[in-house]
């Protein structure tokens, strides 16, 4: 109950300063349809799934004027389940993005819980965000190409554009009294954008990670710890304890005439006391554009981790009805191979076997 009440509450004020200013802004998306998953865990499932465009989220982001070029800015971001009406994460409001900062001709300066350096460069130029479907984001997310890795307690600097070129940079305190290192996190990241080509790469490094790499993947163990236990229709999934995770990712894009080209490579060291694992993920697509409201996505992607590999094709037709609203069908295939290796697309859940496929239609609207 109190939950709603401060909602509301939050709701009245934005409208108000939306009122009397005109640089606070409410926005948000929303997207949900049916999903036929193949097999999960034994099983065909039918599900009503949502976010898979776009994620679905509300905010609102805003600025003011403090003279000399220098402007103080904010951004409250929350994500939502349409078919549920509930928060992804039980309890956190703003659990995409809640920060303040400043902002002038040199950049911006932001403290709060915000979105990783990985996403901000390379994850804009990968399957997941170009093909349009979370589901084509690399298995697990590992790599932190989608938007589900925000940094809490983060500073963050965003450089200005230069001739194209940004930088950036961003440090997550981990807040452990004597252990400045326990989970730290930090990244860098370069982009460069001109005319119809983008081009960006980035670095992360976190500590003291947990990677659910059991129930994202269905992988029963990695560098000695069990992480799927039980039987396939009743599992028990333990994420990794990793020490530390280093991820590394370029990506590069260009439009050309009705059609835009793309491809990213994400790399990421998983690293315990008992060793190291690398999992590297390519991808490339292409966004064909067929009539002027009708767009067809293709992409693949191949993962390697331990001996283990993913390969996945996609394809995704979308028709604009307006700006802001569109409808779309999606087929997305996986196949895995090597020993212990199940497929498993990004969010689905673990097949009982190597093949695992899912077709969707879905409705999407920005508000």
């Amino acid at each position: 109950m109190n939950r709603q009440l401060n909602v509301a509450a939050i709701a009245a004020l934005s409208a108000g300063l939306a009122h009397a200013q005109s640089n606070v802004t409410f926005y948000g998306s929303i997207d949900s349809g049916p999903t036929y998953v193949s097999n999960v865990r034994g099983a065909p499932v039918t599900l009503v799934d949502d976010g898979v465009l776009q994620a679905d989220r509300f905010g609102w982001r805003g600025s003011e004027d403090l003279g000399g070029g220098l402007r103080a800015i904010f951004q409250l971001e929350g994500g939502f389940v349409t078919s549920t009406g509930g928060q992804p994460r039980a309890g956190v409001l703003f659990n995409r993005q809640s920060y303040v900062g400043l902002a002038g001709n040199w950049g911006a300066l932001t403290i709060g819980h915000q979105t990783n350096m990985m996403f901000d460069a390379v994850g804009k130029l990968s399957n997941g965000v170009l093909f349009g479907s979370f589901y084509a984001f690399h298995p697990g997310n590992i790599d932190e190409f989608a938007n589900v890795g925000q940094a809490d307690n983060a500073i963050k600097f965003t450089s200005a554009s230069y001739g194209g070129l940004t930088a950036g940079a961003m440090l997550s305190l981990g807040e452990q009294p004597g252990d400045t290192g326990k989970n730290r996190a930090f990244g860098v990241n370069l982009a460069y954008a001109r005319g119809p080509l983008k081009v960006a790469g980035a670095y992360t490094s976190a500590n003291n990670k947990a990677l659910n790499l059991g129930a994202a993947l269905g992988v029963k163990s990695l560098l000695g710890q069990t992480l799927a236990a039980g039987s396939p229709t009743a599992p028990v999934y333990t994420p990794l304890q990793a020490d530390n995770l280093r991820n590394t990712g370029v990506g590069a894009s260009i439009a050309l005439d009705g059609v835009l080209l793309h491809a990213a490579v994400g790399q990421s060291r998983i690293r315990t006391a008992a060793g190291a694992a690398t999992m590297t993920t390519p991808d490339c697509g292409a966004n064909i554009r067929l009539a002027p409201q009708d767009t067809l996505h293709v992409a693949v992607s191949s993962t390697r981790l331990a001996g283990m590999r993913w390969r996945q094709f996609q394809v995704n037709n979308v028709v604009a009805l307006s700006p802001r609203t569109e409808l779309y069908a999606m087929a997305v295939f996986q196949q895995a191979a090597g020993a212990g290796a199940v497929a498993a697309i990004n969010s689905l859940g673990p097949s009982s076997n190597q093949r695992q496929h899912a077709i969707r239609l879905g409705v999407h609207h920005l508000f």
